[in-house]
């Protein structure tokens, strides 16, 4: 199955070599695009450096720099979108954490249970997932905020806010169609929604989730804040979508 994994990069330089690493070491048929948005700690310029150093990495790594910090959620459509348009012909699209949290291994799961059939597959860590390293108050707001999400969406997902997910090419045309509403970890919520009013056949699998060892957290207060208002409106557009 031929794979495209897209990487939403901002400062990541501790992580990025070792990552690309592992995931081409799945085999062949996976390319990796980094979307970077003009890392300070020179991320992009190390994986720049590396496509042309390292040997295979010019075929099967793609770069993007954006011009600024925009928010993890548009770097993944950026990646899709340069996909799609690719004339590789992906028949599977990923999206993961840079930070070693989503396991390179835990890959090839993903990408069986999406040849079994479905069209939307997550890495979750509920309810029957592994969390090694969180504190406490990092659980108890991942708690309530999947909890509200499945309130006002649906019950059928459990792990709303986790990254690690699977696509189909169909699943990605429908997340390019929809204009990106929210940005920052709230779009991981929205992109769901969308893909459920869509009547895509979602899976999840249980994943071990391992807090980021090395590097430092992109989210802040302000985003935590602005993913619980926005989980609402996500959650009215869901109830009642645009015709």
């Amino acid at each position: 199955m031929r794979t495209l994994v897209v990487l939403p990069s901002y400062n990541e330089s501790l992580n990025i070599l070792a990552l690309i690493e592992a995931l081409l070491s799945l085999g062949p048929e996976t390319t990796v695009c980094l979307v970077d948005d003009s890392s300070p700690d020179g991320t992009g310029e190390l994986v720049e450096q590396a496509i042309r150093d390292k040997a295979g990495w010019k075929a099967r790594v793609q770069l993007i720099t954006r011009a600024k910090k925009d928010g993890r959620g548009g770097a993944v459509r950026a990646g899709f979108a340069w996909g799609r348009g690719s004339s590789l012909g992906f028949d599977a699209y990923v999206e993961m954490d840079c930070d070693f949290s989503h396991e390179p291994g835990a890959v090839p799961i993903g990408l069986q249970l999406l040849a079994a059939g479905n069209e939307v597959v997550i890495g979750a860590r509920y309810p029957d997932g592994i969390i090694i390293g969180w504190p406490a108050s990092r659980r108890v707001f991942s708690f309530l905020a999947n909890g509200l999400a499945r309130l006002l969406i649906s019950w059928s997902i459990p792990d709303y806010t986790n990254g690690f997910r699977f696509y189909s090419p169909r699943a990605v045309d429908v997340l390019l169609r929809h204009a990106q509403q929210h940005k920052g970890y709230i779009y991981l919520s929205e992109s769901l929604s969308v893909l459920l009013n869509a009547g895509l056949k979602v899976a999840t699998f249980p994943i071990r989730f391992k807090n980021r060892q090395r590097g430092v957290s992109n989210t802040n207060l302000a985003e935590i804040g602005a993913a619980l208002k926005g989980i609402f409106s996500i959650a009215w557009a869901h109830r009642f979508p645009r015709s």
